[in-house]
């Protein structure tokens, strides 16, 4: 009787840690949701042990190896799971390492099912992208040194700032994908849509309060999966493939900026405002009525670009030069007033 029991016990457990699940994706997505402190806890439970904490690209890492695996091969040949917990800037970030290919298929597909949408992260080799709302995930396989395989989930989740503190154009920069605009405006305020930089060059992008005073539209590096900015766009009329085109006044834009500049802004104010001259390209240069990219004093044109128009002035010889001095406009009265204004990350 007490060796029958013995064996029931050993079966028992046996059973217990077969059924025992390492963690995985599904778990990132809970831990996506706990505070640093609770989300320790939660991995504890799961069989993880808080290893060194180190300093990696400036960004403390608090990495979590699963107990009773070897921690030096963990981290050299991806043998087992590690877990690694940061933040870098606004992202909240959560990196599971597995060297099981099955788990790696058995993760993707449950990303999937979550209604993840998903593609080719075109940042990164042998990589998917997989966003919904403020996070994103990219799953990733990597060829170690000695040959073996290592997959790796990065769990990015973001910071979303206070309604309230979205008061300027420049505010726009901490929207870094088309997913991050839907969650915070609200996806009946954003439209996908095709910019036209160049009339053969179509460029995919998203638009925001389309048809409004709060038009803005960004230009993305990661064209494809609408990530990453390039520069945001202000102005009262995009060229764009299916965006109406809003026939309001400039200056009624809803958008002003940290620096004091606003659509509609005459060129003696702008002038005024920069407390110094600078130069913009003529009528007749590829960049026609773009201020130069450089910082001439109070007005750093570089991160801010540009764009003039003018009512019944191009005929001014003046403008024909290939650069124009904004003083020597101004001393013309030639009626030039900002159109557009680009921001850069």
């Amino acid at each position: 009787m007490g060796r029958a029991l013995l064996i029931l016990l050993l079966l028992a457990n046996t059973f217990c840690i077969a059924q025992k699940r390492s963690v995985t994706v599904s778990d990132l997505l809970t831990l996506a949701t706990l505070s640093p402190k609770n989300a320790e806890t939660y991995l504890n439970k799961k069989g993880f042990t808080q290893g060194d904490t180190k300093v990696q690209d400036g960004v403390m890492v608090r990495t979590f190896h699963e107990n009773g695996q070897n921690k030096v091969a963990a981290t050299e040949e991806a043998a087992g799971h590690t877990v690694e917990l940061y933040k870098k800037g606004d992202l909240y970030c959560y990196l599971l390492h597995t060297s099981s290919a099955d788990e790696y298929k058995e993760s993707n597909s449950i990303l999937k099912k979550a209604g993840f949408f998903y593609d080719t992260d075109t940042s990164q080799p042998h990589a998917l992208i997989f966003k919904k709302g403020g996070i994103t995930v990219r799953a990733r396989s990597v060829t170690c040194e000695r040959g073996s395989t290592r997959y790796n989930f990065l769990l990015q989740k973001k910071e979303f700032p206070d309604p309230g503190s979205v008061q300027f154009g420049e505010d726009l920069l901490k929207f870094e994908s088309h997913d991050h605009l839907a969650n915070f405006f609200g996806a009946d305020n954003i439209k996908k849509d095709v910019y036209y930089l160049h009339p053969d060059q179509p460029t995919h992008c998203t638009v925001l309060f389309p048809n409004s005073s709060r038009q803005a539209m960004f230009i993305w590096e990661d064209e494809k999966n609408l990530h990453n900015i390039s520069f945001i766009m202000i102005s009262g009329v995009l060229k764009t493939t299916s965006t109406v085109q809003f026939d309001g006044n400039f200056n009624h834009s809803a958008w002003k900026f940290r620096s004091g500049l606003y659509l509609g802004m005459r060129l003696k104010d702008l002038l005024q405002l920069n407390m110094n001259d600078f130069l913009f390209f003529g009528q007749e240069s590829e960049y026609s009525f773009m201020v130069v990219p450089e910082k001439t004093r109070y007005v750093d044109f570089k991160n801010i670009g540009v764009m003039f128009d003018c009512f019944d002035c191009y005929s001014s010889p003046v403008l024909k030069k290939e650069k124009v001095s904004a003083l020597d406009a101004a001393d013309m009265d030639l009626a030039i007033y900002i159109s557009c204004i680009m921001i850069r990350p």
